[in-house]
C-alpha cells in the first residue's frame, strides 16, 4: 500500500505546488499595491496549505479557534518541530512568517516561501537586525498576521528550546498570540522514538530527504493550541520572550 501511496502523494503535492506558484506569480505580476499583494499571497497560501495537509494525510485539531482572528495584524509566536508547523498554522489563519535568510536561495523552497508572503531575516548578522525588524513591523502595520518561531530552528520534540528574543522587539506594544503545536499520532498510533524522526525535522537530514520519508506515512494528527494573548504594553522583548516561552512550554509538556 505504501508503495502506491507515496507516488500518489507526490503527484498530488506537485500539482498543488505548480498551481500555487502559477497563481501567485500572476498576482505578483498584476497587483501593484504591496498590501493587496501580501493579502493575496497569505490567503492563497492558506488555501493551498489546507489542501496540502489533505494530500499529506495530516489532520490538525485546533484548540481555542476563537483566538485566531484573521487580518488584524497579530504577532504570533510558536514552538517549532517541523516544516509541517507552517502548513498547520497557515491552514487555519492567513499569515506571513519569518524565515531564515538562507532559505531564500534554497531550490524551490525560497520561491514557495516568497509567494507565501515570507519575511526573510538574517539571524546571524546583528548589523541587519534593524532592517529585518522594520520588515516585520511593516507587515504588522499592513494588518497582516505574522508568525515567528523564536527557537530559531526546529527541535527533536523532547521539549521547547530557549527562545531568541531579538525579533520580539517588533512585538513591543502589540498583542502577542502564543501558539503551541504538538504531534499526537502517526499512522493511528502514538509517536514513539522510532517514528518521531519521520515527523520532527531536525539534525543534518535535508528537507527533501525528510519530506520523502514523510510522504510514506499514511496519517499524522497534530494539535494546535491558541493560548491566552499577551498584552505587551510596558514589557520589554525579553519579558515577552519569557512569558511566551513559559506559556508554550507548559502547554507542550502538559500531555
Amino acid at each position: 500500500m505504501r508503495y502506491i501511496l507515496k507516488p500518489l502523494k507526490i503527484a498530488g503535492f506537485v500539482l498543488l505546488v505548480v498551481t500555487f506558484l502559477t497563481i501567485s506569480l500572476a498576482v505578483d505580476l498584476t497587483v501593484g499595491n504591496e498590501k493587496s499583494k501580501r493579502l493575496y499571497f497569505s490567503r492563497i497560501s492558506s488555501f493551498y496549505m489546507k489542501m496540502a495537509l489533505a494530500v499529506l494525510g495530516v489532520r490538525v485539531n485546533l484548540i481555542n479557534p476563537e483566538r485566531l482572528a484573521p487580518g488584524r495584524g497579530s504577532f504570533m509566536v510558536c514552538n517549532h518541530l517541523s516544516y509541517i508547523d507552517v502548513f498547520a498554522i497557515f491552514s487555519n489563519v492567513p499569515a506571513v512568517f519569518v524565515a531564515n535568510s538562507e532559505l531564500e536561495e534554497a531550490f524551490l523552497l525560497g520561491t514557495i516561501i516568497k509567494y507565501s508572503g515570507g519575511v526573510f531575516v538574517e539571524r546571524r548578522v546583528r548589523a541587519r537586525l534593524l532592517q529585518d525588524m522594520e520588515g516585520i513591523t511593516g507587515m504588522l502595520d499592513l494588518g497582516l498576521n505574522v508568525v515567528l518561531f523564536p527557537e530559531g530552528t526546529t527541535s527533536d520534540g523532547s521539549g521547547v528550546s530557549p527562545f531568541k528574543s531579538s525579533f520580539l522587539a517588533a512585538a513591543e506594544g502589540r498583542e502577542v498570540l502564543p501558539l503551541c503545536i504538538k504531534y499526537k499520532t502517526v499512522d493511528g498510533g502514538p509517536i514513539t522514538p522510532e517514528t518521531s524522526p519521520l515527523v520532527y525535522y531536525y539534525g543534518d537530514i535535508t528537507f527533501f530527504e525528510h519530506f520523502f520519508r514523510f510522504l510514506g506515512l499514511k496519517s499524522v494528527t497534530a494539535e494546535l493550541t491558541a493560548l491566552q494573548p499577551i498584552d505587551t504594553r510596558g514589557l520589554s522583548r525579553k519579558d515577552i520572550s519569557d512569558i511566551a516561552y513559559r506559556e508554550i512550554s507548559t502547554c507542550y509538556l502538559d500531555g
